[in-house]
C-alpha cells in the first residue's frame, strides 16, 4: 500500500530551518520607548535575515521583539554586559538589552535562523558643541527633579555657548546635566555627557567657575544669578556663574523624616527665638533637619537620654528609637533632644485611678499569678525595676498608713 504524505508550505519551510512571514521589531529608548505597541519594524532581507540602519545616541538601550510585540518574545544579549557595538555576530537570549557606548550611524542585524544579532557602528558623527542641551538640577536651583523644569534649562546661543538666568537660587548643592540636542531630559542615564559636578565652587570677583567632575557642586551664595556654559567638548565644559543680586534668606530649620514619609510638603518648621530654634513633635525613627537653603543635615547617630546632642553635619540620618513626644533645640549648629519625663503618679496607684485602694493590690495579684497586665499603669511601686510581692507589701503599708 502506498502512503500519501501531505506537507504544507509553512511546514516545509520549518523543516529546512526557514521562517515564513516572520516579523522583527526594535524596542527601547533608542526607538519608540519600552512599549508593547508601535515599535520599529526591521526590514526583511530574506532567508531569515532582518536589518535596520540609522543614527543612535550613546547611553540609550534597545532589544528585539521576535514575531510579536510582547515581553515574552524579547531577545537580548546572551553574553557579556550588553555594551554595544561589537561588530560581531553574538548569541541572544530571552530578556536583556544592549546599551550603546558611542553615538553615530548604526546597522543592526538579526539572523532568525541562528538567533544571533550584530550591532555595527558605520560612522561616528563629528561633535558639534552647538548641538547640546544643558540643565541644572538640585537644591540650589529648585529641586533634584528629572526631567528638569523649564526654568532649569539653558538657552542655546547657537555659537557653542549656553545661558540661563535664574532668580532666587539658594546656597546649596546642584549638578549640571547635558544631552544631545535631539534627546529629551528623561532620566539620569541617557545623557551623552552625563551628569557633571565638582566639589565646591569658589567665589571671587562676583563670578564662580568649574569644569567636569563627579561630586555635587555647591553654590556658596543665595540670590539672582546668570549661568553661562562655554568651552564645550564631548567630555567637558566650563560653567561660569555671575551673581547679579545677593539675597540673604532668614535662617530656618525644618524637621523631616520617616514620620512624614520624607515629604518636603509636610515637614515641620522650628520656631526661632533669638537664634535658638525649637519644636515639639511626636515622632520616632530616622529623621534629618533641612535648612532654608534646602541643605539636609544629619549625623548618622542614634540620640539617647545619655547622648542627646549632635553637631549637625552633611551625613547619615539621625535616629530616635521610640515614638514619643520630643522637644528638639538647635543652637549654633548643635541639635539637642529633650526626652519626655515619666510622671510616677501617686505612689501605690497601680491602676492609675488617682487613689490607692485594695483594687491596686488585686491588679498586682492578677499580674503575679496570671501574668495579666490589664489595668496596670505603674505596678513597680518600690521602683526597683521589677514587679514582685514586695510591691504588694508596699501598698499594704500605704493603706495602713505606715
Amino acid at each position: 500500500m502506498k502512503k500519501t504524505i501531505t506537507l504544507t508550505f509553512v511546514a516545509l519551510l520549518a523543516m529546512i530551518g526557514l521562517k515564513a512571514q516572520a516579523t522583527m521589531y526594535l524596542v527601547g529608548d533608542c526607538f519608540n520607548g519600552w512599549n508593547t505597541t508601535g515599535n520599529v519594524e526591521m526590514t526583511d532581507d530574506g532567508d531569515g535575515m532582518y536589518s535596520w540602519s540609522g543614527n543612535l545616541v550613546a547611553g540609550s538601550s534597545f532589544a528585539f521583539f521576535r514575531d510579536t510585540e510582547d515581553w515574552g518574545s524579547q531577545r537580548g544579549p546572551a553574553n557579556g554586559d550588553g555594551s554595544a557595538p561589537t561588530g560581531d555576530w553574538e548569541d541572544t537570549q530571552a530578556m536583556g538589552a544592549w546599551t550603546l557606548t558611542v553615538s553615530g550611524g548604526y546597522v543592526i542585524q538579526y539572523n532568525y535562523n541562528t538567533d544571533q544579532a550584530k550591532i555595527t557602528l558605520t560612522d561616528e558623527p563629528v561633535f558639534n558643541p552647538a548641538q547640546r542641551r544643558f540643565a541644572v538640577t538640585g537644591a540650589a536651583f529648585g529641586g533634584w527633579n528629572m526631567p528638569p523644569a523649564g526654568n532649569q534649562i539653558f538657552a542655546n546661543n547657537g555659537d557653542g555657548t549656553y545661558t540661563l538666568e535664574f532668580e532666587g537660587a539658594t546656597a546649596a548643592d546642584f549638578k549640571l546635566s547635558s544631552i544631545d540636542a535631539n534627546s529629551d531630559f528623561s532620566s539620569w542615564t541617557v545623557f551623552d555627557s552625563g551628569v557633571m559636578g565638582a566639589s565646591n565652587l569658589a567665589s571671587g570677583d562676583n563670578a564662580l567657575s568649574t569644569s567636569y567632575g563627579t561630586a555635587n557642586m555647591h553654590l556658596p551664595v543665595s540670590g539672582n544669578v546668570t549661568l553661562t556654559i562655554s568651552n564645550v567638548t564631548e567630555t567637558s565644559c566650563t560653567l561660569n556663574i555671575t551673581l547679579t543680586e545677593e539675597i540673604i534668606p532668614d535662617k530656618a530649620y525644618y524637621l523631616i523624616g520617616a514620620f512624614n514619609e520624607w515629604s518636603e510638603e509636610t515637614m515641620v518648621p522650628f520656631e526661632e527665638n533669638d537664634s535658638v530654634f525649637t519644636l515639639t513633635q511626636t515622632f520616632g525613627g530616622e529623621f534629618k533637619v533641612k535648612d532654608e537653603n534646602g541643605n539636609w543635615w544629619g549625623g548618622g547617630v542614634t540620640l539617647t537620654e545619655e547622648n542627646p546632642s549632635v553637631t549637625l553635619v552633611d551625613g547619615g540620618n539621625l535616629v530616635l528609637a521610640e515614638e514619643k513626644e520630643y522637644t528638639l533645640t538647635i543652637q549654633d549648629g548643635v541639635l539637642t533632644v529633650t526626652f519626655p519625663t515619666v510622671n510616677p503618679g501617686t505612689p501605690g496607684d497601680v491602676d492609675g485611678d488617682g487613689v490607692v485602694t485594695s483594687g491596686d493590690i488585686t491588679a498586682l495579684y492578677n499580674y503575679l499569678l496570671n501574668n495579666d497586665s490589664t489595668g496596670i499603669v505603674n505596678g513597680d511601686v518600690d521602683n526597683d525595676g521589677v514587679i514582685t510581692s514586695a510591691d504588694v507589701t508596699n501598698i499594704y503599708n500605704i493603706l495602713l498608713g505606715n
